[in-house]
C-alpha cells in the first residue's frame, strides 16, 4: 500500500536526536520513511531504535486511521447529497377571467351573482383587490357570495326580477 505522503512530525527528530551517530539517525529516519510510505515494518533493531519505533509507528498509524475515517466520511457524504431538486415551475400567472368564465363557475357552485358586474368592477380597479393584485378570482367570487348572503341578497343578478321596481324611478 503506497501513499503519496505522510506527516512527519517534530516528535519523530526529537525521539531520533537520541540516537548517538548520525548513521544511526539517518537509519532510523529511513525505516520510518519506509513505514509511512510503504507500510514496511523495520526488520532488526536494536533495543533503543524498539522503543523509538513503538511511539513513531504508534503516531503514523494514528495519522492513517485519521486519513481513512475522513475518506470514509467524505464518500459517505458524497452519496449522502440529495439529488437535485427539478427547477421549479415559474408561479402561475394571474389571467382575468371572462364574464362566461365566472358565470359558468358560479352556476357550477351555486352563487347568485352578476358576473358581468364583477368583471367590470375588476377590470376598472385592474384586478386588484385593495392595493394588492388578485391572485384568485374564484376566492374573490367566493367572497363577493359570502357578501351577498350576509346582506340578504344586496346585489342584484342578472336573473332578478326587476319589474316591480319601476314605477319607483
Amino acid at each position: 500500500m503506497r501513499r503519496a505522503y505522510f506527516s512527519y512530525y517534530e516528535t519523530f527528530e526529537t525521539i531520533i536526536a537520541k540516537f548517538k551517530t548520525a548513521e544511526e539517525r539517518e537509519a532510523f529516519r529511513k525505516k520510518l520513511i519506509a513505514y509511512g510510505l510503504y507500510g514496511t515494518e523495520p526488520e532488526e533493531m536494536n533495543e533503543l531504535e524498539d522503543m523509538a519505533w513503538t511511539l513513531c509507528r504508534e503516531l503514523i498509524d494514528q495519522q492513517r486511521n485519521r486519513s481513512e475515517i475522513n475518506a470514509q466520511n467524505a464518500r459517505k457524504k458524497e452519496t449522502a447529497k440529495k439529488p437535485p431538486e427539478p427547477p421549479k415551475e415559474p408561479p402561475k400567472r394571474f389571467k382575468p377571467p371572462t364574464v362566461d368564465d365566472v358565470r359558468s363557475y358560479c352556476k357550477a357552485k351555486g352563487y347568485a351573482i352578476d358576473a358581468a358586474r364583477f368583471v367590470s368592477y375588476y377590470e376598472s380597479n385592474g384586478w386588484r383587490v385593495g392595493k394588492n393584485a388578485m391572485k384568485s378570482w374564484q376566492a374573490a367570487v367566493q367572497g363577493w357570495a359570502a357578501r351577498d348572503k350576509k346582506e340578504g341578497g344586496g346585489m342584484w343578478t342578472q336573473e332578478t326580477d326587476t319589474g316591480n321596481y319601476e314605477g319607483i324611478f
